[in-house]
């Protein structure tokens, strides 16, 4: 009779300990059903670390919080030690519960390999179609007809750069590649290192790429890329190259741009020893931080990326992050749980606060963001068209080809042609299937 009480006692404090999972600022998601023992604990990787770490970790230290009774222990990596790891551990069949991962072609290869759980049952269960924009839901969060991503980051990649430094050469913002070309003479003649690029890692190299190639070809060709129906051999690739290889041998970057990351890049323009970088929205932690040195009498702003030739369809270029649930993960009710937390207003606002992004969600209101991240904003709504950075748009193996010869081409910019003809070769060399069935990129 006494264990019978108890045991009754014992469920009423689950069920009150899983409730505090929905008690925010918002209306509160419904619960969950949840099915496994009330004492567990799951596991979430994830790469928000360094100077991105905010955020995440409040909206962990959160669901403990709200649910003694279980908890979800995080760990952080670097963005390259994380690539290792999880392909590793899904390798191995021992992958976390959760973990972060980058919407587009990396979530395509997961899904095809069946390493990742459909998310199907917990949106319909919340009702997530209505609150997170329908084109980010079919671009970054629906493969192969089901959902599988909850986002939780959107960034932008623009021009950050030194009002100061622009104002010295008498200029303003460019908004053709003429008006940016003469900007960087200016700059380069006054002294200043026009472009500050940090591509130690290679990926940061990449927004070159994607920006000139849609900016000049657009996005229609640029899907035909990533896909593999246009070839590396072709003239608006080869275009592409020469255009960045000559502001490599005019001097228009740092010289040791292949020895530092974004963050060392970014600390050019914190320094007054460049101008500019072009860089996504994490780089706004790095800008506001105290150590950078920017005051009240000298701020930094952003451009976009200039048009280059007329009538093009103007895309804006950025990574979504979310968080995905591992295929076979114990405790997958109580993970997809925390999942629906993610999904939360004042989840989505943390985020947004401790990584620089904007969040995915309709809910979280313009006024929430400084007027800075509101101009950021309406770059994003008023691109007619989006599209995932280069390494998330295409598959991995092509995009480590790419990469590759990225940063080729920075040490080398006089090998331009050669660079890329090598690229072609080397991507129609890779078995067939490697490209992903989306490109990635939408409206």
């Amino acid at each position: 009779m006494q264990r019978s009480f108890l045991a009754l006692l014992l469920g009423f404090g689950i069920l009150a300990s899983l409730s505090l999972f929905f008690l925010s600022k918002d209306k509160p998601l419904p619960s969950f059903p949840v099915t496994e023992p009330a004492s567990r604990q799951i596991s979430l990787y994830h790469y928000f670390s360094g100077s991105l770490s905010g955020g995440l970790d409040e909206m962990i230290a959160t669901v403990n919080r709200r649910s003694p009774d279980s908890r979800v222990e995080a760990r952080a990596l670097d963005h390259e030690g994380f690539k290792s790891m999880i392909h590793s551990t899904l390798a191995r069949g021992n992958p976390p519960e959760l973990f972060s991962y980058w919407a587009g072609a990396r979530v395509q290869s997961l899904v095809d390999e069946n390493k990742l759980t459909p998310l199907d049952d917990l949106w319909q269960a919340h009702s997530l179609d209505e609150r997170f924009p329908r084109a980010l839901q079919e671009t970054a969060c629906t493969y192969n007809g089901k959902k599988y991503l909850l986002p939780i980051t959107q960034h932008v990649v623009v021009f950050f750069y030194d009002v100061a430094q622009l104002a010295a050469t008498g200029a303003g913002p460019p908004s053709s590649w003429e008006e940016f070309v003469s900007l960087c003479r200016r700059l380069r003649a006054g002294g200043i290192i026009p472009l500050a690029m940090g591509a130690k890692e290679r990926w940061p190299a990449q927004f070159w790429f994607d920006y000139l190639l849609l900016r000049t070809a657009g996005p229609l060709y640029r899907q035909r890329l990533m896909v593999g129906t246009a070839s590396y051999a072709d003239p608006e690739v080869r275009r592409v190259y020469r255009m960045w290889a000559e502001l490599l041998q005019a001097g228009m970057f740092n010289t040791d741009a292949g020895s530092l990351d974004w963050a060392e890049a970014t600390e050019l323009v914190c320094q007054g020893k460049a101008a500019m970088t072009l860089m996504g929205t994490w780089a706004l932690q790095a800008l506001d931080a105290p150590e950078c040195g920017f005051s009240d009498k000298r701020r930094y702003d952003f451009f976009a990326f200039p048009s280059v030739d007329v009538g093009v369809t103007k895309t804006a270029v950025g990574p979504v992050d979310g968080i995905v649930l591992s295929t076979g993960a114990l405790n997958q009710e109580f993970a997809k749980t925390i999942i629906a937390f993610f999904a939360e207003t004042e989840s989505q606002e943390n985020m947004s606060s401790g990584s620089g992004s904007l969040a995915p969600s309709l809910q979280v209101p313009g006024n929430f963001y400084s007027p800075l991240k509101q101009r950021l904003k309406a770059e994003i709504d008023g691109s007619p068209a989006w599209a995932f950075n280069y390494d998330l748009a295409t598959s991995p193996a092509v995009a480590e080809q790419g990469m590759d010869s990225f940063a080729e081409l920075i040490a080398f910019p006089g090998q331009h042609q050669a660079i890329v003809e090598n690229l072609a070769r080397e991507v129609a060399s890779l078995p067939s299937g490697v490209s992903p069935s989306r490109s990635g990129s939408g409206q």
